[in-house]
């Protein structure tokens, strides 16, 4: 426990010590960002299959950004906290790195353990992902991500290094832009899948809708078709 205290305690020193120094340099700007969406849907995963509230509060300072991350499950199921620092080289390339903890296959919602980061037992997944957009020319982006520790280990205890690929596309479509992907399973027997192949394939669409003058509600709404795990989920959501 001691030990484990120490990691983290020095972990938050750390991010203390860095936006304090991009802070005498230039004003950094928080955010917060809240939403509700019909589930949580990651990389293919079905975390959570009921409504769940979702935030995002976040500092950025010129190119760093470090925020945290939290998602509740409306039925008292599922929930999850993360850290995460993220740091943009250009607009084309951007690095982030995300400490995932979800405790959704715990014996219950109570049982966090969040101090636990020996490799064996912990709930926690370190994820590192690189982000490159190819422009407005060729509006292609593309991310991978591999799982660096943490819960993602193979038959023999080992770190499986899952990973995962994704591209992404814009098209314009009757005046709306659509936005179409494909998410990949890497390595075989990882977190994603079993097999190497296509476990995340769809699309995604935006719409504000006006409240007032001033105001309008952000929705958006995802078709998102897993080809291994044989599933389909149409999933909606709002930014508040």
């Amino acid at each position: 426990m001691k030990k484990n205290t120490f990691r983290l305690s020095f972990l938050l020193v750390l991010t203390i010590l860095l936006s304090s120094n991009l802070t005498t340099n230039a004003q950094g700007k928080v955010t917060v960002s809240p939403s509700l969406t019909s589930r949580h849907y990651w990389r293919g995963i079905m975390v959570s299959n009921t409504a769940n509230l979702e935030v995002d509060m976040a500092y950025t300072n010129k190119n760093f950004t470090f925020g945290a991350w939290g998602g509740y499950g409306l039925d008292n199921t599922y929930s999850e906290f993360n850290f995460h620092v993220g740091y943009k080289f250009n607009e084309y390339v951007n690095i982030a790195v995300w400490d995932l903890f979800a405790n959704r296959d715990r014996a219950t919602i109570n049982d966090y353990k969040y101090l636990d980061f020996d490799r064996k037992t912990t709930n926690h997944l370190i994820d590192a992902t690189i982000n490159v957009n190819f422009g407005e020319d060729f509006p292609l982006t593309a991310s991978w991500s591999t799982v660096l520790y943490g819960r993602d280990l193979n038959a023999e205890g080992n770190q499986n290094y899952s990973s995962y690929l994704e591209l992404g596309y814009p098209v314009e479509i009757g005046g709306q832009n659509i936005s179409f992907f494909a998410g990949m399973n890497m390595f075989e027997e990882c977190v994603y899948g079993q097999s190497v192949g296509f476990v995340n394939i769809g699309a995604s669409a935006s719409h504000d809708i006006k409240i007032t003058d001033n105001y309008s509600l952000s929705t958006w709404a995802k078709i998102a078709i897993n080809p291994q795990a044989e599933t389909a989920n149409l999933i909606f959501g709002v930014n508040f």
